[in-house]
């Protein structure tokens, strides 16, 4: 990192370590969107860097942001932050003004007529309960377009995943002004899943290193027959493997952190790579800590129940595998292990 993510790095864990407590995550389970937090990270610029100051971003590139969204994974931050700078880096690269708070991308079965009505439903809406606008994709004749359409003008069924944060189903039935009914090219579609992996990928990573360090701690101070469980082989080999995940993984999450514009290995690479360390590592944090680490007052499973959660969003390890190999593939005129071994 440069010294300017450095600061930002510094910034947004100093904020967040000060505000985004074990309590306010219960609450924010238990429905209580965190407001103030909000607020204050807006002050502070966060919720629009990476989008052109001329279009009312904070400027900044989108390696800035993910320098900004580690920290956010590595505190379990319960706000919508990776949703709106995804909205602010698509809304920039189009060239459209940025609108006031939360923006969540929706997908699903939408579908515009010929009387430009937007119709559908989809689910799985990450905070679109929260949101202010929603950044509808939907299908246009053969064509896919991106429509802004104001939160407070859809119908919000409510749901929750797997880390009890926002996972809703948004039915839309209205009409869209043709100037807020945007194309979207192939390659504008797959920049937004790339940079939606991205995303995930470093907040997992920090997820893992904050669970890493919280297993050390705890294997460091729980004690049995006498002795640290820290001392015993069988707890070390775990902790070793562990280590060794999250290393890989850091290392992934900071290739992308340094590469502008993303490019579709490094993303598959990093979203294959982490998504499998989420896996493995959750595992042996459960295993160390014991009955403990399941308990609300414990913040591990605020950790471990995100992993489990962003693991499957913007693909599966298993479809970012495929798109790796079907991309090594592509390419007749060089050989495979040149190609491997090109990637460091």
């Amino acid at each position: 990192m440069n010294e300017q993510q450095q600061l930002m790095a510094s910034v947004t864990r100093r904020i967040l370590s000060d505000h985004c407590s074990t309590d306010l995550l219960d609450q924010a389970e238990q429905g209580q969107y965190p407001e103030a937090l909000w607020t204050l990270l807006e002050e502070q610029g966060l919720t629009t860097l990476g989008g052109f100051e001329a279009l009312g971003g904070g400027g900044g590139d989108f390696c800035d942001v993910l320098v900004v969204l580690r920290e956010a994974g590595r505190y379990a931050l319960p706000l919508p932050l990776a949703e709106t700078l995804l909205g602010v880096s698509v809304l920039s690269a189009l060239g459209v003004a940025l609108s006031d708070g939360p923006l969540v991308m929706a997908s699903g079965q939408f579908s515009l007529d010929a009387h430009h009505r937007l119709v559908g439903r989809g689910a799985k809406i990450r905070f679109g309960r929260d949101a202010k606008t929603l950044l509808v994709v939907a299908e246009r004749d053969d064509q896919t377009v991106l429509c802004p359409v104001l939160a407070s003008q859809v119908e919000i069924e409510p749901g929750v995943n797997l880390a009890g944060e926002p996972s809703d189903a948004v039915v839309i039935d209205q009409k869209i002004e043709t100037s807020n009914q945007i194309v979207l090219s192939d390659e504008g579609l797959q920049a937004i899943e790339m940079r939606g992996a991205a995303m995930r990928s470093v907040m997992m990573a920090g997820a893992l290193e904050e669970a890493l360090s919280l297993t050390v701690g705890y294997a460091l101070e729980r004690s049995q027959f006498g002795k640290p469980i820290a001392k015993f082989q069988a707890v070390q080999q775990q902790l070793a493997v562990f280590a060794t995940q999250v290393a890989a993984s850091t290392r992934a999450a900071e290739t992308l952190m340094v590469t502008q514009p993303l490019n579709l290995m490094d993303v598959a690479i990093a979203k294959a790579r982490i998504g499998e360390a989420a896996g493995l590592s959750a595992e042996i944090a459960h295993q160390v800590h014991g009955a403990i680490g399941y308990t609300k007052d414990h913040r591990l499973n605020h950790l471990t129940r995100r992993l489990w959660s962003w693991r499957d969003e913007f693909g599966h390890e298993g479809y970012w595998q495929e798109r790796l190999g079907r991309e090594l593939l592509a390419d007749t005129k060089t050989d495979l292990w040149q190609q491997i071994t090109a990637m460091g």
